[in-house]
């Protein structure tokens, strides 16, 4: 709590978590955190966040909320969802807003995903708060076909312009032509060639799993292997920050978390994968397990 800079408020909040949440109702109980008391619902707002929030004729919200908004906690919702789907604001206090629920939600998103590893019954709810956490550092939803916003010199205009045409996962703007890219974002060469070069050289990861022949009916031993596959290109050239790094989360059928590991890349550019050895009970539901890599 003291690490990250959290309210005591928020983590008693968090308490009451079952360990089955949703994408959707985690964001719901962090638009009631502490941290974002300070902003206010003003009277002129509400037409444009109810606008945001359902309306036939615009793009709305990924998960709309019922009734008109009329809590300071229903606005904190609608500007996080707003910023995450790429629906731009034409207001300047709701962009300040917006700012300043990023700056503090960044910090209690990623305390967040600490607090439920800390506890072993809650993988669906820690899986959906390291995706959460995930969005909030892009500010992109896990599923954004706006993937170049990511990229310096992409901002929301010609990242649209990208998604217009088709260029909505990183394998495709690498495999594109640079002078084409040009022509789709409207810009003089050498512009394609940086960022196809950018692209080049995020980190690329692969996982492999291996189930070994020694096994009981209540235990299996499982081998995994994450690789980082670009790993020469990367030697000379990183665009992805020092600090960065993939989270392995695995979870059995009964939302038992088994194991979470962090992995940076300066671990997996030293020899371009990384190896453990892992124990699974078997679940009383079914056998099922879920793994998950997490950039």
């Amino acid at each position: 709590m003291a690490w990250y800079y959290i309210a005591f408020d928020t983590v008693k909040q968090f308490f009451t978590i079952k360990g089955t949440e949703t994408l959707n109702e985690l964001i719901t109980m962090i638009s009631n955190c502490t941290e974002f008391v300070d902003v206010k619902l003003r009277t002129n707002e509400k037409k444009i966040l109810n606008t945001l929030n359902k309306d036939k004729d615009k793009i709305t919200i990924r998960f709309p909320m019922e009734g008109k908004i009329k809590t300071r906690e229903m606005k904190v919702n609608c500007l996080i969802q707003a910023q995450l789907g790429c629906i731009p604001i034409q207001d300047f206090t709701l962009t300040q807003d917006t700012g300043r629920i990023f700056r503090n939600g960044l910090r209690v998103t990623r305390w967040l995903s600490d607090f439920l590893a800390s506890s072993k019954r809650n993988f669906s709810a820690l899986l959906n708060s390291l995706i959460l956490a995930k969005c909030f550092r892009c500010r992109l939803w896990e599923n954004s076909l706006h993937v170049s916003k990511q990229l310096e010199k992409i901002g929301v205009s010609l990242s649209n312009a990208m998604v217009n045409a088709g260029l909505t996962s990183f394998k495709k703007i690498e495999d594109i032509n640079a002078r084409e890219l040009e022509l789709i974002l409207n810009r003089h060469p050498p512009f394609g060639n940086q960022i196809k070069e950018s692209v080049l050289h995020l980190p690329k990861y692969e996982l492999e799993i291996e189930q070994l022949p020694k096994y009981s009916d209540t235990l299996a031993e499982i081998l995994l292997t994450v690789k980082l596959t670009n790993y020469e290109q990367l030697q000379t050239k990183r665009t992805a920050p020092d600090f960065h790094y993939v989270t392995l989360v695995i979870g059995d059928a009964d939302n038992q978390l088994i194991f979470n590991q962090k992995i940076m890349d300066s671990v997996l550019l030293k020899t371009g994968n990384w190896m453990k050895k892992i124990e699974v009970k078997r679940a009383l539901k079914s056998e099922d397990i879920s793994i998950n890599l997490i950039s």
